[in-house]
């Protein structure tokens, strides 16, 4: 048969795979069956070991078959060959979808090969005198004749016919098999596919085979390279015939006060096994111990002659080999309701040119399909929705920690030992710009001796600072009124704050169409506005860390009104690691910084500032990922009525220091003397905009809205009766216009400030959603660490290593 149209196909899918991971570039050094930070480069590797079998058999039998050297005999490994159907139906399952998660299929094709070896040798022929040609077959017979003859007696071939039917049979299952796990939904580097692919006792099995530590089907599994100095967890209680470590099944570290079974490897033996002298399992502690600790840990003691199977390598940070992140959030695109653990669901590929799938819930499913139920539910839903069919819905059971993932591992290229990235802060390469080139940069630990063999680079990145960001005027003046509130107040930081905006940006907020028809050129068609991000830093324990951010929306004088002269703080979001003197003074500094901004805003010409007082719902976020929750709501939200209690003080203090005339809540201080609805400032984003469409649409009968006769003053009547239900959520200040207390720096001496634009912080959704991708988790302070010096590291730009000197 003729397979050169296969042998193309599969040659130019791999050729593109080939040509991202040659330009990709980012090693997969991790231990052991870790998951490799690419998941590109993933298939790539993938896909080798299908090019490698399945390449070579389209090779061996179709017209560019290479010609065997004289006197060479065939190799008796040589597996028998494929059908053409099932291997051009294997290669359009990838053709078609280059993202599958193929770790499967090389262990697949390893099965069915030797038992197809297995059947033929049963049947009296070797696997590499299977029918492949009229020489390979006449030689067969001979031999096979030969055999039978010696042995006495006479063995009649297979009839070839009934061979190709059992064969063709078996690998139509062994196909569809592979390529239904293939096309699974969310099987790709998960718990659920590790399960699938879950070794026997004793061996490796696919899950060695998809990392390239040992083969499929019997095929023992080689152990971890092991170098004296790394950190190992050991378990002396498993024998030497057990299955190997991995990140599925890893030896438990004990913590203290339990007995340390972390150790430090001491000699490597010939023979594959080691000696680890045990250390102290405190982590914080660094292996390093008193002896009222030895007493309770029982670290110093040497253990001897450990085989593989009772050691695995750990970080030789945390002394753990699994860092697990935040678990995955599921919600129904419909009705936007969190699923819960073990739920069941409905989810349909990606359509058109979106890059998610659709997940919906069971209600909303059965609304997508239901002819009066139908059209609400599309218009929320993305826009390759109604393209979907039922049977594009496969029903799913929600398993987040199926879904979960871990940390990646970096090597030391000096002592050799092993840590996650988060623990050794070593910044992820898949996660910066690809011209930067971190994966080239030789990375040391700290353990190490940094000075002549670190990468300077690399070190750029790793010791950034927030100081480093450029200022402007309004970071000056907001950190110099923070001092001066928090010296007031009697409370003191270890470390100052570092204020910096990360973004500002100019943007036009477009006018609600329903008031513009309806007023006509007495209401503006755009409002420009100029929309801040403003962060807040502060060192703990020698390494900046991320603290607190507030995004606001400017409308200046040049504004149309009703939005001239106001300020809008839109979103404001903190973590839990601010270190103060006395403790617990985070809030006191916190309003500090929000009332050091309504200072500045004062002074520059701002009239009002309006406040949103609502906390985030429960399993959501506002600006920081994964935050540590608050001992006192746990993973209950915080009350509104609590929220606004605490913008109250603030604005009292405000109030009382001058920096605020008066405030209220919105009927107080907006609505109460409202006498046109167009005299109503609307915000981007705000709770607002959508709710005064509907109300006009209501007064107009469905009309166009400027024919509409209803009166002017019943439409204010009932935009009033509406803010009422919400006027709580909503506070309203008066700036009185003091004066900044620090002077500009680091700018020409006016008042313009110049637009610093980033797309990862330019608004609070594209950082939260940056930091969900990224793992950017706030919820501990080694993490809070690591995601602070990523950010630093975009924001900061290209690293630039120090300059060397002259000598």
């Amino acid at each position: 048969p003729d397979y050169t149209a296969e042998v193309a196909a599969l040659q130019g899918l791999l050729k593109r795979m080939e040509a991202h991971a040659a330009e990709c570039q980012i090693g997969a050094n991790v231990p052991g069956s870790k998951k490799k930070s690419c998941a590109q480069c993933t298939r790539w590797r993938q896909l080798q070991k299908l090019r490698d079998r399945f390449t070579r058999q389209l090779l061996q039998h179709g017209p560019g078959r290479p010609k065997q050297p004289e006197g060479e005999a065939s190799s008796s490994s040589s597996p028998p060959k494929l059908l053409k159907r099932q291997v051009t139906m294997l290669l359009e399952s990838a053709e078609n979808a280059a993202d599958l998660d193929l770790s499967r299929l090389p262990m697949l094709v390893d099965k069915e090969l030797s038992a197809q070896s297995r059947r033929q040798q049963a049947k009296g022929w070797d696997a590499g005198d299977a029918p492949d040609g009229d020489e390979a077959a006449s030689a067969g017979k001979k031999r096979k004749k030969k055999a039978g003859e010696e042995k006495g007696g006479k063995r009649s071939k297979p009839s070839g016919k009934a061979s190709d039917e059992d064969e063709d049979e078996r690998l139509q299952e062994f196909i569809t098999a592979g390529a239904r796990l293939a096309q699974a939904p969310d099987v790709k580097g998960t718990a659920a596919g590790r399960r699938l692919a879950k070794p026997p006792k004793g061996k490796r099995g696919a899950a060695a085979a998809a990392a390239g530590g040992g083969g499929a089907d019997g095929e023992a599994a080689e152990p971890d390279p092991l170098t004296v100095g790394m950190h190992v967890l050991v378990d002396s209680r498993r024998r030497k015939s057990d299955s190997l470590p991995d990140m599925w099944s890893p030896i438990p570290a004990a913590k203290p006060p339990a007995k340390s079974n972390v150790g430090e490897v001491s000699a490597v033996h010939a023979d594959g096994t080691c000696d680890v002298a045990l250390v102290c399992n405190d982590a914080a502690a660094g292996g390093k111990c008193g002896s009222q600790c030895r007493a309770l840990t029982g670290p110093g003691s040497l253990v001897k002659g450990l085989v593989p199977p009772q050691w695995q390598i750990a970080c030789s940070g945390c002394f753990g080999v699994n860092l697990p992140h935040a678990l995955p959030k599921l919600w129904c695109l419909g009705c936007e309701r969190l699923l819960a653990d073990g739920v069941q669901f409905r989810r349909a590929p990606a359509v058109g040119d979106s890059a998610y799938d659709t997940s919906l819930c069971l209600d909303c499913y059965g609304k997508l399909f239901s002819k009066t139920q139908r059209e609400p539910l599309l218009a929320v839903l993305q826009e390759g929705a109604p393209k979907l069919l039922q049977s594009d819905f496969a029903l799913l059971t929600w398993r987040p920690e199926d879904e979960r993932e871990h940390d990646d591992f970096v090597q030391c290229t000096e002592c050799e030992r092993w840590y996650h990235f988060v623990c050794a802060h070593y910044p992820s390469p898949g996660q910066l710009p690809r011209t930067w080139r971190v994966e080239s940069e030789l990375f040391v630990c700290t353990r190490c001796e940094r000075g002549r063999h670190a990468s300077p680079r690399l070190l750029a990145l790793q010791t950034r600072r927030a100081t480093d960001l450029p200022t402007c005027m309004l970071s000056d003046a907001m950190e110099a009124s923070a001092a001066e509130a928090l010296k007031e107040a009697g409370v003191s930081l270890p470390k100052p704050l570092v204020v910096r905006v990360a973004s500002r940006k100019r943007l036009l907020f477009q006018a609600v169409k329903e008031l513009k028809q309806r007023y006509g050129g007495g209401y503006a068609t755009e409002f420009p506005y100029l929309s801040q991000a403003i962060f807040a830093f502060q060192e703990v324990e020698g390494r900046d860390v991320f603290l607190f951010a507030m995004y606001v929306q400017e409308y200046d004088a040049d504004c149309p009104p009703p939005n001239t002269n106001r300020t809008y703080i839109s979103y404001l979001d903190s973590t839990r690691w601010l270190h103060t003197s006395p403790p617990g003074q985070r809030s006191v500094v916190y309003h500090a910084i929000v009332n050091g901004y309504l200072q500045y805003a004062g002074a520059a010409g701002f009239s009002h500032a309006h406040l949103w007082v609502e906390p985030p719902k429960a399993g959501d976020e506002y600006i920081f990922y994964c935050r540590r929750p608050d001992p006192a709501h746990g993973s209950r939200p915080m009350p509104t009525s609590q929220l606004r209690a605490w913008y109250v003080r603030m604005l009292e203090r405000a109030q009382a220091t001058g920096i605020v005339a008066e405030f209220g809540d919105i009927q107080q201080e907006l609505v109460s003397g409202l006498t046109s609805l167009r005299d109503f400032p609307l915000f981007e984003g705000d709770f607002f905009p959508e709710h005064v469409a509907e109300l006009v649409d209501e007064s107009s009968g469905g009309a166009e809205p400027h024919f509409s006769r209803k009166q002017s003053i019943t439409l204010v009547e009932d935009m009033k009766a509406q803010v009422a239900g919400v006027k709580r959520r909503f506070l309203v200040a008066r700036l009185s216009g003091a004066a900044p207390t620090a002077p500009a720096r680091g700018t020409d001496g006016g008042h313009e400030q110049p637009v610093r634009s980033n797309e990862l912080v330019d608004s609070r959704q594209a950082f939260l959603a940056a930091c969900k991708a990224r793992h950017w988790q706030f919820s501990d302070l080694p993490r809070a660490r690591y995601s602070t010096m990523m950010l630093l590291a975009l924001l900061g730009g290209r690293p630039v290593p120090p300059p060397q000197s002259a000598s």
